[in-house]
């Protein structure tokens, strides 16, 4: 499972390993030799980058299933990166995409089902803060011939 915290950052923590009886089928070798190195029920040690989000904010918002190329990602579940923050200034003279697009390919018979349940989207790693415009208003115009006169002031 994989928690964001408000501070920023994410901890992932994982179950216990549990084993299934009475199945039928076959692993590959490389499943094999990977399940002979385990032992125990014991899962794999918490992931907590709220720490590191409070001492590097740029390096935890990297971290993750989140840096993972979308189009390379398996499984049921796919991370999609947050949109980055936009820049205080405009300097470049040609749009580029940040992500390369994908091709499209049309179905000519039935498709399987999908594999894919759900996409996570990052959070955003940013904040925005505002303040009051101190600034009095301009004076208004007290009389008839003023606001008259004023109706041409450019």
């Amino acid at each position: 499972m994989i928690s964001v915290a408000t501070a920023g950052g994410t901890v992932t923590t994982y179950s216990p390993r549990f084993s299934l009886s009475g199945m039928t089928g076959t692993f590959p070798q490389n499943v094999i030799d990977g399940l002979k190195t385990i032992q125990g029920t014991q899962g794999p040690s918490n992931v907590n980058s709220v720490a590191d989000a409070k001492n590097n904010p740029a390096n935890a918002a990297a971290a993750g299933p989140f840096n993972v190329d979308y189009r390379s990602q398996t499984g049921l579940t796919k991370y999609a990166p947050s949109q980055p923050i936009p820049p205080t200034k405009i300097t470049a003279k040609n749009a580029a995409p940040l992500y390369p697009t994908s091709a499209v390919v049309y179905a000519k018979t039935w498709l399987p089902l999908p594999s894919q349940v759900t996409t996570f989207t990052q959070s955003g790693t940013f904040s925005v803060s505002s303040r009051e415009n101190t600034a009095s208003p301009a004076a208004k115009p007290s009389d008839d011939m003023q606001k008259f006169l004023g109706r041409w002031k450019d």
